[in-house]
C-alpha cells in the first residue's frame, strides 16, 4: 500500500469558539453559578472530567471528578462525583452507573438542562433542573 503525502497543514478556525466559564471562581464570591447544558460529556483520560456545553451561547465548563494529584485538600467529594449524583437525582437514576451513561441520559432530554451549583452552609450543592 502506498500512500502520498503533502506537508499542507489544514487550518480550520472554528467560528464560534467556546468561552470557559469557572464555576468555582463564581461560588467562592458568594454567588450561584448556573449552566444551560445542551451537551455533556465525560473524558476518563489524564484527569477525569465531565465537559458541560450549551451551545446557544457557545459557554462551557468542566468539572472534575478526581482529586488533582497535587490538591492539597482530598477529604471532600471531587465536584464530578456531587455533579454525577445531582444527575442521579435528577433523573431517577440508582445503582452502579457509567459516567458515559450519565451522559447520554442528560443528551437525550429533549430541552436543555441547568446545572446549578452553590455554597450551602454544609458544603457546595450541586443540582440539575429539567425543563
Amino acid at each position: 500500500m502506498e500512500f502520498e503525502l503533502t506537508n499542507t497543514k489544514h487550518e480550520e478556525e472554528n467560528e464560534n469558539p467556546i468561552e470557559w466559564v469557572r464555576w468555582y471562581e463564581t461560588t467562592n464570591n458568594g454567588e450561584e453559578f448556573t449552566i444551560t447544558t445542551t451537551s455533556i460529556s465525560f473524558k476518563e483520560e489524564a484527569q477525569p472530567v465531565f465537559y458541560l456545553i450549551d451551545e446557544e451561547s457557545n459557554k462551557g465548563t468542566s468539572v472534575y471528578a478526581a482529586h488533582h494529584p497535587n490538591a492539597k485538600f482530598t477529604d471532600a467529594t471531587p465536584h464530578g462525583i456531587r455533579l454525577a449524583n445531582a444527575i442521579g437525582r435528577a433523573f431517577d437514576i440508582e445503582g452502579n452507573v457509567s459516567a458515559s451513561d450519565l451522559c447520554e441520559v442528560v443528551n437525550a432530554e429533549k430541552k436543555p438542562v441547568v446545572v446549578s451549583v452553590k455554597k450551602t452552609d454544609k458544603g457546595v450543592l450541586w443540582s440539575v433542573l429539567r425543563a
